[in-house]
């Protein structure tokens, strides 16, 4: 056994012992498997992590996604069963919203509520008990208890209606699950019902919590809780200004709502899980239309039997009576004589028509009435002795005058007969009343029909009688207009036997200003054209007019539009000929262009001391942007050399900030012919103490026509904002009767968004006058509400026709995207305080007023206003408002037409044609570039052209920000040129942030 036994120890290999591992080799173990471990405990520690940091997360997107389900449900039924019978004022669909709450009208409890009676909760009480509040004593309280069951909903965090989101909220009893958590940044989304007759007690309007979800509470680094967007706009309201105004409730179309909500846990790192959903209620089919508030224009047509012009028992109602309202709105009587128009807000004109068989018995026949609130009124009618008309028109096939057999009836043919229009039936039969004694009718068939039998037609109606008359048309036969477009090398207007005729020139006949377009042509290679239309004479009722789209790079010579035009059957009239010369264009060196004004400054341009012998020639003074030290630069009138101008100015100045207007004008009266040298204004960006300034143009020897090297006086307005408009002239007069020297009137731009004001400042009439403040407005002027928006433009004219300018400001508001004011001041007299008072205005809300200018588009006498506006990032609109009755600045828009962009410059100067000032528009393509060009509008045909044309044949490209107008190829040494005297156009563009150029183009 011993044996065996070392036998088997012996098999041991070599060099091994009897101890096992070694040291190292257990040490080396324990490292891998220590290595093992903490990698499986960092695995399992970050899955524990992540676990919880998710579960952290879905709780808190289960809670925000459940509240924002709800809000959607509620915003998506806003104005269902609201009151909108109330005209007044209908119930709005959104009663009230901002950046953290909002309150909509809903009929949601009970429902459905088809009961006759409407069952509680009822429409919010304001004179009930508890009020939300938003609605307790604000602009946004609801006038009466509408009369429908449709409450106020509300989503708020204002949990105890103390109306601001703190701490009380979250101690408040309904705040207790914001209390609970330990998140210290949880507040309690809340929905209230409020309602009157809540529980069945009246008065009582509810307002009880329901709890909904535990969110952050919106600011900071957290989104708004709701977004609205308006119409019309692209761009979301800004909280900045407040709520969304009540009169624009009804203009949202959009809501976004944005609910942030944490996680109760922190995650191992100490973070509350935070998450933000969206949803967007309003889009495609499920969006309520909240519409304008409309308000009521109603009233009855009586038959004033008694004829005292009141109304009193037993005097009937008048059915029939047909009532205008505005440009564009009418209806009629019912059977019982009343009318009803729904308008927006606004200022109309209401004119009356009276029925057949009825007179009107009040005078006048129209009236002025401001609706909202609502409005009624009566209208006094008598009724007429006389008899009816029965007229037939038919289609007098063999052209023999006499109906005959089988000769079809004519339908929609006008005929009238004392006043009154009716058009034919089926039957070819028009019925009119027309009063005891002679009367005229007339048929008034269209373009292509001409009357084979007389027309009109003349009788005696006796009371009770009747009379039948028939009208045969046929179909008009044709003339034949003809001319040629011809390049006016001597523009003296008339085609001379060596001017050669311009092609491709649009020329067109209408009958209505443009508005129908009867035939057109494009001219052939000789400038020639040919256009057949329905002749006119007979009936001789409308002229004709040919007219003429002036073609890039030219002005007219002879007007655009030639009046009068008869044409008569198988006409050709020929040599209607229009007259087309090109612009010389002279190009200048500029830089950063904002502003710019023209005017003699008087340089020393006259041989040796001959200051009689001066040249009396037109200065050009650029205003810029702030960087640099050139904000104003001159360039001298160097009349009769050519060019008139040189490439670069002749001396730049340094100003106080960008020079966003200015003026040119003779300021002082010293020696020195100070009182014929044009001194400056600049109004600029605030900048310290000042934002417009005085420079007085030197006049001593070696300094003539040159400003000083800095501004003379310094001024700033009230509102310490950016001065944007400037205008110069004798506005205020110490002495009664006695002009003096001009004064300045500035509008700004104020700090706060949508807000300005404009200022007259007096001159003292010194010898370098100081001037002092006269008038702001608002305080002063009586402006409605004390409310004027940034100022952009403003301008000067007789508007009433009584020997003083009057004044026209339009403004930029924040009520929409692009929104604005138009606004009409009376010059009182000039030593009136104030001297400009308030007279009437127009609100755009779709339009902001850029620019605006005044000139008598129609030629009526009655001084017009043309505002250039923008409307879109790339889009702006010219409208054209015809003073319809200067003795209460009465204006009316007549015509808007689509500008090539967004219009950033208007100016009024005669460019050709007739005697008529026409309307040259600068515009940039859009706000994201330098893109852009220059339109002149020209009026010769009594309106606002569709399109108006370039005059720089493409030479202009980029955005035109500032133009002026003036005779600058003119000057009395060493001699005037022969007349007539033109107005030429200066025109300043800028092509991007630091260059720009100086565009002179003279006719």
């Amino acid at each position: 056994m011993r044996e065996r036994i070392e036998r088997f120890r012996s098999t041991r290999r070599p060099g091994a012992t009897a101890a096992g591992f070694t040291m190292v080799e257990l040490m080396v173990t324990l490292v891998v498997l220590g290595v093992v471990m903490v990698a499986l405990m960092a695995v399992m520690y970050t899955a524990a992590r992540s676990k919880s940091a998710t579960s952290n997360q879905v709780e808190s997107i289960q809670a925000v996604r459940t509240a924002l389900d709800l809000i959607a449900k509620d915003l998506r039924s806003a104005g269902y069963g609201a009151d909108l019978d109330w005209t007044a004022l209908p119930q709005p669909a959104i009663a009230y919203i901002d950046s953290t709450q909002v309150l909509l009208s809903a009929n949601l409890q009970p429902y459905p509520d088809t009961t006759a009676v409407h069952q509680a909760p009822l429409a919010y009480n304001p004179a009930g008990g508890l009020k939300p509040a938003p609605l307790n004593g604000t602009a946004w309280a609801p006038p009466i208890r509408y009369q429908t069951g449709a409450e106020i909903v509300r989503w708020t965090l204002d949990v105890n209606n103390d109306g601001a989101v703190n701490a009380s909220d979250v101690s408040d009893p309904d705040g207790v699950d914001a209390r609970r958590t330990p998140n210290p940044n949880d507040y309690m989304l809340v929905r209230q019902v409020w309602g009157d007759s809540t529980g069945n007690v009246a008065g009582n309007n509810g307002g009880a919590n329901e709890r909904i979800a535990l969110v952050y509470q919106p600011g900071g680094t957290i989104p708004a809780a709701f977004t609205v967007y308006l119409k019309d706009s692209t761009t979301a309201w800004n909280w900045a200004n407040g709520p969304v105004p009540p009169a624009l409730l009804s203009r949202i179309q959009r809501v976004s709502v944005q609910l942030t909500a944490p996680s109760g846990r922190k995650d191992p790192a100490g973070n509350y899980a935070r998450t933000t959903l969206q949803t967007q209620i309003g889009v495609v089919r499920n969006v309520p239309d909240f519409g304008e508030p409309l308000f009521a224009l109603d009233g009855y047509v009586y038959d004033d039997l008694d004829y005292d012009h009141a109304r009193d028992a037993g005097e009937p109602g008048v059915p029939g009576a047909l009532m205008l309202l505005g440009t564009s709105l009418s209806t009629f009587t019912d059977a019982t004589g009343h009318f009803l128009f729904n308008v927006k807000a606004g200022t109309y004109r209401l004119k009356h028509v009276p029925p057949y068989a009825f007179g009107n018995f009040t005078f006048p026949d129209s009236m002025m009435l401001t609706v909202g609130p609502a409005t009624t009124i009566a209208w006094a009618d008598t009724s007429a002795k006389g008899g009816w008309i029965n007229a037939r028109v038919y289609r007098d096939l063999d052209e023999d005058g006499v109906l005959d057999a089988g000769e079809p009836w004519i339908t929609g043919i006008q005929v009238t007969a004392a006043g009154g229009t009716k058009y034919t039936d089926a039957s070819g039969l028009a019925r009119l009343f027309v009063a005891s004694g002679g009367y005229v009718c007339t048929v008034v068939p269209p373009d292509s029909l001409t009357p084979t039998t007389p027309n009109p037609v003349s009788g005696t109606m006796a009371t009770g009688d009747s009379a039948s008359i028939g009208f045969g048309l046929r179909p008009t036969p044709n003339g034949t207009i003809q001319g040629t477009v011809f390049r006016d090398d001597n523009r003296n207007g008339t085609k001379g036997g060596a001017e050669v005729g311009v092609a491709n020139v649009w020329v067109a006949v209408t009958k209505n200003g443009g508005a129908t377009v009867l035939g057109s042509a494009y001219t052939d290679a000789n400038g020639a054209y040919s256009i057949d239309v329905p002749m006119n004479k007979p009936p001789m009722t409308t002229p004709y007019s040919i007219e003429i789209i002036v073609p890039s790079g030219y002005f007219p010579t002879s007007p655009t539009s030639i009046t009068g035009v008869w044409v008569q059957d198988s006409d050709v009239l020929t040599n209607k000929n229009f007259g087309i010369v090109g612009f010389q264009i002279i190009t200048l060196n500029a830089a950063r262009v904002l502003s710019l004004g023209s005017g003699d400054l008087v340089e020393k341009d006259w041989p040796l001391t001959q200051t009689t012998n001066r040249v009396k020639d037109v200065d050009l003074v650029l205003g810029s942007d702030a960087n640099g030290s050139d904000q104003v630069s001159v360039w001298f009138n160097k009349y009769d050399a050519a060019p008139l101008y040189s490439t670069n100015p002749d001396y730049n100045r340094s100003a106080p900030g960008g020079v966003l207007a200015l003026a040119v004008d003779t300021l002082d009266n010293g020696t020195s012919l100070a009182t014929e040298r044009a001194d400056l204004v600049t109004g600029t960006s605030k900048n310290g103490d000042g934002n417009f300034f005085v420079w007085f143009t030197q006049s001593s020897s070696g300094n003539e026509g040159y400003l000083p090297s800095s501004f003379t006086r310094k001024y700033e307005t009230s509102d310490k904002g950016d001065v944007q408009a400037v205008l110069t002239g004798d506005m205020v007069r110490n002495k009664v009767a006695v002009p003096d020297l001009p004064d300045i009137l500035v509008g700004a731009k104020s700090p706060t968004a949508g807000q300005g004001t404009f200022e007259l400042w007096y001159s003292d009439n010194g010898g370098s006058p100081k001037y002092s403040r006269k008038n702001t407005y608002p305080p002063d002027g009586s402006i409605p509400g004390n409310v004027l928006g940034e100022v952009t433009g403003m301008a000067r004219g007789d508007f009433d026709n009584d020997g003083r300018r009057d004044l026209v400001v339009v403004t930029k508001t924040i009520l929409a995207s692009y929104s604005g004011q138009l606004m009409f001041f009376k010059h009182m007299g000039y030593t009136n305080d104030p001297v400009f008072v308030y007279q009437s205005s127009i609100t755009m809300l779709i339009n902001a007023p850029t620019s605006v200018a005044v000139t008598d588009v129609d030629g009526d006498g009655n001084l017009d206003v043309v505002v250039g506006t923008q409307n879109g990032v790339a889009s702006g609109r010219l409208r054209y408002y015809r003073n319809l009755d200067p003795s209460v600045f009465s204006f009316v828009e007549q015509k808007t037409v689509n500008a090539p962009g967004i219009v950033t410059g208007l100016a009024v100067g005669d460019f050709g044609g007739l005697p008529r000032k026409d309307i040259a528009v600068g515009w940039r393509a859009s706000t994201t570039g330098y893109g852009g060009g220059v339109s002149i509008y020209y009026t010769d045909g009594g309106t606002l052209p569709n399109s108006g044309s370039d005059p720089t044949a493409g030479a202009v490209v980029n955005m035109v920000p500032a133009l002026s107008v003036n005779n600058f190829n003119y000057g009395v040494y060493p001699s005037a040129p022969s007349p007539p005297f033109s107005d030429d156009l200066a025109i300043g563009v800028k092509s991007s942030a630091t260059t720009g150029a100086l565009i002179v183009l003279i006719r």
